[in-house]
């Protein structure tokens, strides 16, 4: 009674009042309601301003900071090439590289430090100023690499390491503004950014391949894991570039593409590589990365375009309010009116574009629990807005991910403020589907998350396809549908153990299509790959319900036959097979015939496990290819078993050039008579970790016919060079002589190799190097031998004919070989003063070469009546064990001191 008798008291005592001071009492709370209001509608367009001018402000350092990721990629690519080819090859295009690197380093870092006194440093702005400061030992980096001191892979990953950093820098701007339309293109250009850094990297790992010839496994594993990242950068890329964007899909360069999934699939690496050019390689990638380049351009212009305008319209709108706010707050509180109902409209304007967005909006609070949901909501999860509100959004969740992922999730969402990727979520009815979402948190005034709002797109249909297309690419051949290799090896694995159990046998056959490469040339790609087409359908139709078969590659099939019992009727099959497709093959009008080969092996009589026998199934196949195609051939284990010890050697030889396990030891040859030191013979040595020295002769004629024999045969010519260098600034003054087999010689590129290798060393004299050519290295082809000597002689090198009187060399052999020397084998000059025979024969190789006008030194001189008897004979120079052994080259000044004249030595 008491609260409602001092109501009524008061309505009395306000009633009595003037109309002029019940309307001021009236109007002045709303009055200064819309003051208020204005102040504050005034003072958050002025942050708006800010916020797009700060964002502004990041986006263009974000892209000068992408021409900086650029230019390093560029570096990078050069400095890799650079190292693993030691300098040989991209020298110029290294420079260039550097010179933009430093151009695009300048420019942002005058951007970071230009004053700004409006808008203050963002934590984006401070984060890239430290990287670029991290940048500041860049030209220590550049020295090692010059100075050849660093490996190909260390200076990749230390230039992928800037790269990173600074891509993961520009990736989190987009978390940065609440703008859907402008994160979206900067999550674009980031993984645009992303894309062009994986084929960067791809550039580069294939280009040290080419170099080394060679594709290791964890490389190989490195670029199947790039290739994967790839495909998801680009299925990421697609929910963000859209048709209201205005951008295109991203083109695929076929040729480099086709090139890198060939070399993934290849078996023999080394093949593939040897077909492909750098410069062509290289050219390749650097257009798909100028293609994705441009596209980056075009996203970064649209989102400075964007942004600019942004902050453009919003300064205006506020220089406006603030022109115009004391006319609005002084001329009526009708004004104010309009103001609220302007304000409403705005409200409604934003619920109206919360309801209607396709996009799935959920609001939650601080522990995940749901306020607030949009009509989107509703129509991809089947809950209604009252079903949820209140609920905790794990409702959701679908099982499909671990309690990791998420932890993950809100490790990172506390840690960062957002979070982005793909969800598998369960509907009301409990469907699965999947999401693209993108989480981020509200916070207050105090910097702590008060809400969270989550943006989700549904994608399950493209999610669904994607997972469904890659098993199935995983396992199959694109091109004829067919199993292929890492699926018939699983199934190969299931049939040997079947056959364990079952007591029967299992067949691996390797076939191929015999001169298939002159079909493609002739009648074009397309034509084979429809041949190839057939050619596995008739093969399947050949086949038993239990057996397999798999493309492996090119032209390549693999066949499985199980529970053999009779290995003739397996034969039988087989050969049905070369028949069947030996029958015309039509492809619209144009009839094609093929022959093939077929290697094959037996389980359990080759007791190998399944990589093995698919290994002796394809050896089968190369040897009949090898003994005239057409043909079926079973593997051969004893062959195998020599096969294998000359590729463990190979393998061996390529660790040891590999690891520098190769040295070169230094005879001295030496004018009996007077004593002088005519030069030095250069004797091969493999220091081998397990097996301690290992002389030539136990290695070097096991290779001398493989291509492997040419890279030793190099690195001798390059490191004799290198040697004689040395000793010419230490103040020694001698030639050396080096041994050249007849594959190395005959070779088409070897007089342009080491004129190459002259070239490095600007100061050396060609005349202190002489090649030893075996007497039937040149008989092999006298007319070449001859051709390539004169054109060593023509660059200043000499020439002379080892172990000579060993071969079946004529009179016209020697008249025709521009060589200056001839060497007298040391069995001759060991039997000479037992065996008459041998006596004469060292006399008429001393009178030849009288006779031809050729030097004549002798080799194995181990006694004192050995030398006397040789100068006797008119053979005053020699080298041997009794003159001085091979000996390392640090040893060389020590034998030079204590070495005494001819006279001297054949006196003691």
């Amino acid at each position: 009674m008491f609260f409602r008798h001092c109501i009524e008291k008061a309505i009395r005592r306000f009633d009595k009042l003037s109309l002029a001071t019940r309307a001021f009492l009236t109007f002045t709370p709303l009055f200064i309601a819309v003051v208020w209001m204005s102040l504050a509608n005034g003072l958050q367009l002025f942050q708006s301003a800010q916020q797009l001018s700060a964002l502004e402000k990041d986006t263009q350092h974000a892209v000068d900071a992408g021409f900086l990721v650029s230019a390093l990629q560029n570096e990078r690519a050069s400095s890799s090439i650079y190292v693993a080819s030691q300098g040989r090859l991209h020298s110029e295009k290294l420079l260039e590289a550097r010179t933009i690197t430093d151009q695009r380093l300048v420019t942002l870092k005058s951007a970071l430090t230009e004053p700004s006194r409006t808008i203050a440093t963002s934590n984006f702005e401070e984060s890239l100023k430290r990287r670029t400061k991290a940048l500041a030992r860049l030209p220590t980096f550049r020295q090692r690499i010059d100075s050849m001191s660093i490996s190909s892979s260390e200076a990749r990953n230390y230039l992928t390491h800037h790269i990173d950093a600074l891509n993961e820098l520009i990736s989190h701007l987009s978390e940065q503004t609440s703008l859907n339309h402008v994160g979206r293109k900067l999550r674009a250009y980031f993984l645009t950014s992303r894309l062009k850094e994986l084929v960067g990297r791809e550039r580069v790992l294939i280009s040290g391949a080419l170099i080394r010839q060679t594709l290791t496994e964890s490389q190989h594993q490195e670029l199947i894991y790039n290739v994967g990242r790839q495909f998801s950068a680009r299925i990421m890329l697609d929910t963000q570039t859209d048709s209201r964007m205005g951008l295109q899909a991203l083109p695929i360069v076929p040729k480099s593409v086709q090139f890198r999934d060939q070399l993934i699939k290849a078996p023999d690496k080394a093949i593939l590589l040897k077909g492909m050019s750098l410069q062509d390689w290289v050219g390749h990638q650097n257009e798909r990365i100028a293609k994705l380049s441009k596209t980056e351009s075009v996203l970064a212009q649209d989102i400075l375009q964007e942004t600019s305008l942004m902050r453009a319209n919003a300064q205006q709108h506020l220089w406006r309010y603030i022109i115009f706010s004391p006319l609005i707050l002084f001329g009526s509180l009708g004004f104010a009116y309009l103001v609220l109902r302007h304000i409403k409209t705005q409200l409604q304007l934003a619920e109206a574009v919360f309801d209607h967005s396709h996009d799935r909006v959920t609001i939650t609070d601080r522990n995940a629990n749901i306020i607030e949901v949009n009509k989107a909501f509703t129509d991809i999860t089947g809950y209604t807005r009252r079903e949820v509100l209140g609920q905790n959004s794990r409702m959701l969740q679908s099982g499909r991910q671990d309690k990791a992922f998420y932890k993950r999730l809100w490790q990172q969402l506390t840690h960062t403020g957002s979070w982005q990727g793909e969800i598998w979520n369960r509907r009301k009815n409990g469907e699965f589907y999947a999401e693209w979402t993108t989480i981020s948190a509200v916070k207050n005034r105090k910097g702590v998350n008060n809400y969270f709002v989550s943006v989700s797109s549904d994608i399950t249909e493209r999610a669904r396809q994607h997972e469904a297309q890659l098993k199935f690419n995983a396992y199959h051949d694109p091109l004829t549908k067919l199993p292929n290799e890492a699926l018939i090896r699983d199934r190969l694995r299931h049939a040997l153990n079947l056959s364990d159990h079952r007591g029967k046998g299992v067949v691996v056959a390797a076939l191929d299509i015999d001169h298939f490469r002159q079909i493609n040339e002739r009648h074009g790609h397309d034509v084979g790959d429809r041949l190839l087409e057939i050619v596995g359908q008739r093969l399947f139709a050949n086949l038993r319900e239990v057996d397999s078969l798999a493309r492996t590659g090119g032209d390549e099939f693999l066949l499985v036959l199980e529970s053999v019992s009779n290995l003739t009727l397996v034969s039988q099959i087989l050969e049905r097979v070369q028949k069947d497709l030996a029958n015309p093959i039509n492809l619209d009008g144009l009839s094609v015939s093929v022959a093939t080969s077929i290697g094959a092996t037996y389980f359990p009589e080759d007791s190998s496990d399944g990589d093995t026998l698919i290994r002796h199934a394809t050896q089968a196949l190369h040897d009949a290819k090898r003994n005239g195609r057409g043909r079926l051939i079973w593997f051969d284990s004893e062959k195998d078993r020599s096969e294998t010890a000359l590729s463990q050697l190979l393998k061996q030889v390529e660790n040891a050039l590999e690891y520098d396990e190769l040295v070169l030891h230094f005879q001295p040859k030496v004018n009996m008579q007077t004593g002088d030191v005519l030069g030095f013979e250069a004797l091969l040595r493999w220091q081998a970790p397990n097996r301690g020295m290992v002389l030539p002769g136990e290695f070097l004629p096991h290779i001398e016919q493989h291509p492997i024999s040419m890279t030793v045969g190099n690195w001798v010519i390059q490191t004799a060079i290198a040697q004689i260098e040395r000793w010419k600034a230490e103040g020694i003054y001698t030639s050396v002589s080096i041994n050249i087999n007849s594959l190395q010689l005959l070779a088409p590129n070897f007089v342009p190799e080491l004129e190459e290798q002259l070239q490095r060393h600007p100061g050396f004299n060609p005349s202190d190097l002489e090649l030893e050519i075996l007497e039937s290295t040149a008989i092999n082809d006298i007319q070449l031998a001859s051709n390539v000597l004169e054109q060593c002689r023509a660059l200043g090198i000499r020439a002379s004919l080892d172990d000579f009187g060993t071969g079946y060399a004529s009179l016209n052999y020697l008249k025709q070989l521009p060589a200056e020397t001839l060497k007298i084998d040391q069995c001759f000059v060991r039997d000479m003063q037992n065996e008459a025979g041998s006596k004469a024969i060292v006399k008429g190789i001393i009178g030849l070469a009288d006779a031809f006008g050729f030097k004549v030194i002798a080799e194995g001189v181990e006694t004192e009546e050995q030398a006397k008897e040789l100068i006797a004979l008119g053979c005053i120079s020699g080298q041997g064990f009794g003159i001085g052994r091979p000996m390392p080259a640090e040893q060389v000044r020590e034998w030079l001191a204590g070495w005494r004249n001819a006279q001297s030595w054949l006196d003691k």
